[in-house]
């Protein structure tokens, strides 16, 4: 019986992993606004002291140009205008070529502190004089510094709030994320633990979205497994209890001396035994067949030869109940695991023979798949085909025919496990082919198997 069997620790992994995604969101959203704050901050930087660079060249051609108008022949009629070109907030003293002071912002005749170093002025080649200029430095006038203090306030004021206003997206585009993925968690967590719950949200980013189905798909198929688990050990304990019953009373009999342990008896007791082992093997057949890791052996045989070997395994029964036995091959060669096709292709026949009437009719066809009859079909396949002329099948019991251990009222006082037409479905499926039944008055019943014409 194939049973889905999650792995609770794999299913406990992927819990953490959703609890932390919540986490981990929010950590990488703020992170990456970090990085990009340090790197606008960066540029600010970079931006500003290039702007002072700039500011402090101008500042000092603005001197050069008030100390060339001042040593100009023509500077006492512009002395005046010239002054107000030299800036305010760094000292400029002006020189003649002789070196005395003719001009200054801070006063012809105050004393320097401290002596600057004098840059030469000419004028189309020829020396008009100098001047000195002290630091030209931005936060030198307090305008500046006005205008510098508040600038910083402004970027750090908008940087906390722009950080502030990332942290609340990243808080709610992480809780958006992560509640489908925390509602996911918790319905797989109820699915590891085999508590029942309702249907997963399948909402969500489409990664949460599949989960969520995939997580439903997993436990539908549970739900279904264990209704078949417990449908499977009623009829399997049902099975087992009327010929172990059917043993104890002969057994009983013997003891109490109602029977006489004779040739009979005996045989009768082995045929409830017998009947025990062909079940109990069946189920150990099936429970093969269905475990994930079976790996098939393909190859090609001769069709003549697997239904002269069909024929031989059924002699017995065809010649006690004078069977028609007929064959028709219209495919010379079969591609398949050969040992297993024969076990689903003989129960089929076992069937067939156990039902047909006495000196009926046996049909066995292996044909060439018409398109679009299995899957895998497209480029040719093989169609093997028992038919029986047997009484036909109730409708409402076709369906049900390849459910285990299912027998119905026409095959109720027959022998068998009722396993034998769930391992033929199982190993046609193992081929990647299909198997249908049909019954009626004018043919008979009639399994038909089809197979691609590859394994794969």
């Amino acid at each position: 019986m194939e049973i889905v069997k999650p792995s609770v620790a794999a299913i406990e992994a992927a819990i953490e992993v959703m609890g932390s995604l919540f986490r981990r969101t929010l950590i990488a959203f703020v992170t990456s606004f970090a990085v990009l704050l340090v790197v606008l901050s960066g540029a600010l930087v970079a931006g500003y002291n290039y702007s002072l660079s700039t500011w402090s060249a101008r500042r000092v051609a603005m001197v050069e140009e008030g100390a060339r108008r001042i040593l100009s022949r023509d500077s006492a009629a512009g002395e005046e205008a010239a002054q107000e070109l030299i800036p305010q907030d760094v000292p400029v003293f002006v020189y003649d070529r002789d070196g005395r002071v003719v001009a200054s912002n801070r006063g012809v005749g105050r004393r320097r502190e401290h002596d600057e170093e004098r840059i030469p002025v000419r004028e189309n080649g020829a020396l008009r004089g100098y001047y000195s200029v002290g630091s030209t430095a931005f936060r030198n006038d307090a305008a500046n510094r006005a205008l510098t203090e508040s600038l910083l306030r402004a970027a750090a004021a908008g940087g906390v709030a722009a950080f502030g206003a990332a942290l609340v997206t990243a808080w709610g585009f992480a809780r958006s994320l992560t509640s489908p993925a925390a509602r996911v968690a918790e319905g797989i967590d109820s699915i590891a633990y085999g508590r029942p719950t309702a249907a997963i949200p399948e909402q969500g980013t489409e990664e949460i979205a599949r989960i969520a189905r995939a997580a439903n798909t997993l436990a539908s198929r549970l739900s279904n497994e264990r209704e078949l688990r417990a449908q499977w050990a009623q009829d399997v304990t049902h099975d087992l209890r009327t010929p172990i019953a059917s043993i104890r009373a002969r057994l009983e009999a013997i003891l109490d001396g109602v029977y006489t342990p004779d040739a009979g008896t005996i045989q009768a007791t082995l045929g409830e035994l017998g009947r025990v082992e062909r079940l109990i093997a069946d189920l150990e057949e099936l429970m093969r067949l269905e475990q994930p890791d079976l790996t098939l052996n393909g190859s090609t045989f001769s069709s003549a030869d697997f239904v002269e070997t069909l024929r031989q395994r059924f002699h017995h029964e065809i010649e006690r109940k004078q069977l028609i036995w007929r064959v028709h091959l219209g495919v010379q060669a079969i591609c398949a695991d050969e040992a297993l096709i024969y076990r689903a292709v003989s129960n089929v026949v076992s069937n067939a023979v156990r039902h047909a009437p006495e000196r009926g009719a046996i049909d066995l066809g292996i044909d060439p798949a018409r398109e679009a009859e299995g899957p895998h079909t497209e480029n040719g396949g093989v169609r093997i085909t028992v038919t029986n002329e047997g009484p036909p099948i109730p409708p409402e019991e076709l369906e049900r025919l390849f459910e285990r251990l299912y027998r119905g009222e026409y095959a109720r006082n027959t022998p068998g496990s009722g396993l034998g037409l769930t391992i033929a479905r199982r190993i046609v499926l193992l081929h990647n082919g299909s198997i249908r039944i049909s019954s009626d008055y004018d043919r008979g019943t009639v399994v038909s198997i089809t197979l691609p014409s590859e394994l794969t």
